[in-house]
């Protein structure tokens, strides 16, 4: 998804700024007449994401990852919210599904264990299956 900032607001008259948004991260390129800047954010990576939506006038936002902060300034006042929104998904997304994929190992080790405690597989079986659940 990209998003470019309005040309009428301060900075961006000739070269607006853009954010895009991908599916492990965001990029936010401000471009300069002789030199511009860009950078890339994962998402797991972001710390934070604030944003300045006045009354009147554009809004802003900024981005703050591992010591690094990035401000784009420019974007209407449902842009900022929905850029937010969608880095606050992916990132409890991504942690989720990092969650859920740990855990699910370990319900299938319970579950060989209980199985071997019942006897229906042997210790060796287990150690096997173990193996192969934890990738080695």
């Amino acid at each position: 998804m990209k998003f470019t900032a309005s040309r009428l607001s301060s900075g961006n008259k000739m070269f607006p700024t853009e954010i895009y948004l991908e599916s492990t991260g965001l990029t936010i390129k401000i471009p300069g007449l002789f030199k511009g800047e860009s950078k890339q954010f994962d998402f797991d990576h972001i710390a934070s994401v604030e944003i300045d939506t006045p009354m009147i006038g554009f809004s802003t936002i900024s981005i703050f990852a591992g010591g690094t902060q990035m401000t784009a300034t420019g974007f209407t006042k449902d842009e900022v919210k929905q850029i937010k929104k969608a880095i606050e998904d992916r990132k409890l997304n991504s942690k989720n599904n990092t969650h859920g994929a740990s855990l699910s190992v370990a319900d299938e080790l319970k579950k060989l264990k209980d199985l071997v405690d019942a006897g229906v597989i042997t210790p060796a079986d287990f150690e096997q299956q173990k193996k192969n659940l934890l990738g080695h």
